[in-house]
């Protein structure tokens, strides 16, 4: 008996790290990697507008078990603020390496906002775009389409678009598009799509470190980050 109880849990321990730890695995929400500074402001604003549209008849139709669609709106900017809040944790370590990053950034013109800005050692201005789609479905390219699972997505990147480039007019240098992506993708993968790479969330440290290395210093670092949090200061929201 006391030999099953072993093998019981050995295989529960094995599970356990292929589930969690093992080589092909999909990012998971679940497991952040703090260390370094804390990024404030992730997921602020997704939250804010989760908040407001949840009103008080909202959350009656809710109880009643009546689905709005204020409330499918509001669980999915919930879950952005959830994808947003796990990537920064999981960049946290990259800020004793001297990266800075800014959160939740409003652009000039219109309702859109950079989730995470990020700017490494070396002068790389990354754009980081945290996605926390549903991992049961897979990402591919097929020609100039972006698919998860059979649904052609490629729409959904055009937002990270127009703020890349909004952003690299402003400060006046390149900056790189990254989609980091909670759950459809195995670890040690990268797509690119339309010049964004795609990458399963907990990839993406490494792959900034890597992008830095190679990048060219033109402008220090610090005054890029001092131009950009003056120029694309927090996003105001209502409480």
């Amino acid at each position: 008996m006391r030999y099953v109880v072993l093998l019981l849990v050995a295989a529960g321990g094995a599970y356990c790290w292929l589930r969690y730890r093992g080589p092909g695995r999909t990012s998971s929400a679940r497991r952040p990697r703090p260390g370094g500074r804390p990024i404030e402001g992730a997921g602020a604003s997704a939250d804010a507008h989760a908040r407001e549209l949840r009103t008080p008849l909202v959350r009656l139709a809710t109880a009643a078990g009546i689905t709005t669609r204020a409330e499918a709106r509001a669980r999915n900017f919930a879950t952005g603020a959830e994808g947003e809040r796990y990537v920064a944790q999981l960049l946290e370590p990259l800020t004793r390496e001297g990266w800075v990053f800014l959160a939740d950034c409003a652009l000039p013109h219109g309702e859109a906002q950079v989730d995470l800005l990020g700017f490494g050692p070396r002068g790389l201005v990354v754009n980081v775009d945290p996605k926390k789609w549903d991992r049961r479905f897979r990402l591919s390219v097929r020609g100039n389409r972006l698919l998860h699972g059979t649904k052609d997505v490629s729409g959904r990147m055009r937002g990270l678009a127009y703020e890349t480039r909004t952003v690299a007019a402003l400060l006046s240098v390149p900056v790189v598009p990254v989609a980091a992506m909670v759950g459809p993708m195995l670890r040690g993968t990268i797509l690119r799509f339309r010049g964004i790479r795609l990458v399963p969330a907990e990839d993406v440290p490494e792959l900034l470190r890597a992008l830095d290395r190679t990048h060219l210093t033109t402008i220090p670092s610090g005054r890029l980050a001092d131009t950009a949090q003056r120029l694309l200061p927090p996003k105001i929201t209502k409480r």
